[in-house]
């Protein structure tokens, strides 16, 4: 049979998300050990005193997502730049077999304004454009016989440009999205590519979004 360190320390690994939330204070312990004594009971064979399950859940040590965190936190203070920008818009279109050759079309027409933010992101059934709101206008028209599932306006796109190292680090992006999401801000889509990660949110929020990187990177 397991010790109680041993029970607790496999109960916990095998839910990291509680095991961070440990590491940073945020959980009673010993609201926790009345939680754990039934399932440490049943690990050791015999009872298990709450004080003594708190003992262990104090000196376990933590695992991997800490690892995680600690890890992202190294990179996020390597970022070299975050880029806002405003006036954004997302379409969504259903998937045709002239799609293609109109989005082809449409990225010429784009990329002829120079430094106007745009980028396709093609799924299995539906393909989705964000850009500017500069070049709306070329969109509804080349576009203007293809099947629009949704559209967004007023957002922003938060954009952080990564070290080379980002791709080897693992749960760096579920690092950022806590981040975000514990302040309570709706994410409307993700971009990334090998170096860059985008966010596009309410240009309500973007204002918060920023000083939270901008607090992260300077912990």
């Amino acid at each position: 049979m397991m010790t109680i360190q041993e029970a607790v320390s496999e109960i916990l690994r095998t839910r990291p998300y509680l095991e961070e939330s440990i590491a940073d204070g945020l959980i009673n312990l010993s609201s926790l050990s009345r939680q754990l004594a039934g399932e440490v009971a049943e690990r050791t064979g015999k009872k298990a005193n709450r004080g003594a399950i708190v003992m262990a859940i104090q000196r376990h040590q933590p695992g991997r997502l800490t690892t995680v965190r600690m890890n992202s936190q190294n990179l996020l203070n390597n970022v070299s730049n975050i880029i806002v920008r405003s006036d954004i818009s997302v379409f969504t279109y259903s998937n045709s077999p002239s799609l293609p050759a109109r989005l082809a079309q449409l990225s010429v027409i784009l990329s002829r304004r120079k430094g106007l933010f745009h980028t396709f992101s093609q799924g299995v059934f539906e393909t989705t454009i964000i850009l500017h709101a500069e070049g709306g206008g070329a969109l509804e028209e080349v576009l203007k016989n293809e099947s629009e599932i949704a559209r967004t306006g007023n957002l922003a796109c938060i954009t952080l440009y990564l070290p080379d190292e980002n791709t080897q680090i693992a749960g760096y992006y579920y690092y950022i999205l806590k981040m975000i999401a514990w302040e309570g801000i709706n994410i409307t889509e993700i971009l990334s590519t090998t170096n860059e990660f985008s966010l596009i949110l309410s240009e309500g929020d973007v204002d918060r979004a920023f000083s939270t990187l901008q607090r992260a990177r300077r912990r």
